[in-house]
């Protein structure tokens, strides 16, 4: 699976998947984003673990006091430039070492199925997600059954 972000699902073909989701898909992983924007507040600094081409930060932005997204795929980081304009900052970085600061983050999220999504060590991604967010900062995570993509018919 490495390389797959960066090569294969990447940029246009990431947002495609997104674009082309039967609306039942849609309709969870609008929910899913409802979730995490319930939980923040205006003065947050946040922080999204493979941001894409920034679907998610898109609706972080507007919620919080400053929304940092990270991704492996430049080509995805050019395209979020693209569609968000150079509103948040972005950064191409590996999530299990990351160069942010401890402590650094109100807020980091990895959802959209990034815990299934990325080819590293999960115990690690746990432990640098928790390291640069602050005591009493919120981490949030998701991961999809299996059967999620298969169930939709888009896989």
């Amino acid at each position: 699976m490495p390389g797959y972000y960066t090569e294969r699902l990447a940029a246009e073909r990431l947002r495609a998947c997104y674009d082309l989701a039967p609306p039942r898909t849609k309709a969870y992983l609008e929910a899913e984003v409802e979730f995490v924007l319930a939980k923040t507040t205006p003065s947050m600094l946040a922080l999204e673990l493979g941001c894409g081409y920034g679907r998610v930060l898109e609706r972080l932005l507007p919620r919080v006091r400053k929304a940092f997204g990270i991704d492996t795929s430049l080509s995805s980081l050019c395209m979020a430039l693209e569609y968000l304009g150079r509103k948040p900052s972005l950064v191409c970085m590996d999530s299990v070492q990351m160069g942010f600061r401890d402590r650094a983050f109100d807020l980091t999220i990895c959802i959209q199925n990034g815990i299934c999504a990325f080819a590293v060590d999960r115990q690690q991604l746990f432990r640098e997600a928790i390291r640069v967010t602050r005591s009493g900062g919120l981490v949030m995570f998701s991961r999809y059954t299996p059967q999620f993509w298969s169930s939709t018919g888009m896989v």
